[in-house]
Formats: C-alpha cells, structure tokens, sequence
C-alpha cells in the first residue's frame, strides 16, 4: 500500500539535490579530515544545509549517517516533515502503517511514515508495537504476533488516547500494556 498523497513527503527539485548533494560532500570530506563541529567552514556548510532542510540537523548527524543510511536517503530524508494531521483519517493511518510493515519505500520514506504514526499518537510508540510487540505488550510470548495495519492503528488509538473520527470499532485482541 502506498502512502495517502496529502502525506506525501516533500521531494527535493534537481538543484536542491544538486546543492544538497554538494555540501554533504564536502561536510562529509572536512569531516573525514578530523575538522570538528567548532570549524568555521564546518558551521557555515551547515548552516547552508539547514537553510534548504525541513528541520536543523547538527554535526554527529553528517559524521554518522554513513554508519545506518545512504547519502540518497540521508538527503531525501533532509526534506521530510514531521506533521501532526488534525484531520488524520483511518484508511491512511492503516495505510502508513501497512507502509512501515512491509517496508513499502526507500528507508527515509519508511522511516519519515513511522515517524508521522509516532507524531500522530502520541506517546504510543509505533516503532515498538510494529517492531517489538513483545516489549510493547510486556508480554515475550507475542514476539511474533501478526498485527495487521488496522489492529496497529486501534492499539496507537487507545494507547494515545486518540480516536479518529471515522475509526470503525475494532476489537483489541490483546490486552492493554
């Protein structure tokens, strides 16, 4: 399933790429040189990064994206916005959950939809209940329950507090943690 297009994420134009692409390149070399996050240069290419960039990044960011991303995504993900969808329907919260669990796009778009289920039920924790049921529940015996996308969205409903609107009721198999 793909994601809802209103809850696309923002796609960099060719010269942003381009721009982004370059300073990462060259952070990525003056760090590579053992310049640290005090350098001036360093300061000033990062500042220029996060003027084009949905949020600010800081320096460990670019020293360490190598070790769990790919420059393409890192910079794809430089343009993702954390939202919070007052209006947030039930098919698209199943939708980027479904997204999330079958690892529907490039991993800055996978992480940048776990992200809006995070921001969108608060205090829920999607990443555990999608990933390590076993720790969400406190139950090691549903390590590897099967929850479907709408089984997802009613645990973050009720662990957040939040019903959506035009949420059909759903039956909790499991117990609350």
């Amino acid at each position: 399933m793909a994601l809802p297009e209103r809850l696309q994420p923002l796609r960099p134009n060719k010269q942003q790429r381009l721009t982004m692409n370059a300073l990462l390149e060259t952070l990525d070399n003056l760090i590579e040189q053992n310049r640290d996050e005090q350098d001036a240069e360093i300061v000033a290419l990062i500042e220029q990064w996060n003027s084009l960039a949905s949020r600010p990044y800081e320096f460990h960011e670019f020293r360490d994206f190598h070790s769990y991303t790919s420059a393409d995504d890192f910079i794809r993900s430089a343009f993702h916005q954390d939202k919070y969808v007052q209006d947030l329907r039930f098919d698209e919260a199943c939708a980027l959950a479904d997204f999330v669990c079958t690892s529907g796009g490039d991993d800055s778009d996978v992480n940048y939809a776990l992200q809006l289920l995070e921001s969108n039920f608060a205090n829920a924790n999607a990443s555990d209940l999608i990933f390590w049921p076993d720790d969400w529940f406190n139950d090691p015996t549903l390590s590897h329950v099967e929850l479907t996308p709408q089984d997802i969205v009613g645990y973050l409903m009720e662990k957040s507090a939040r019903r959506l609107a035009d949420a059909p009721p759903i039956t909790l198999r499991y117990a609350m943690p």
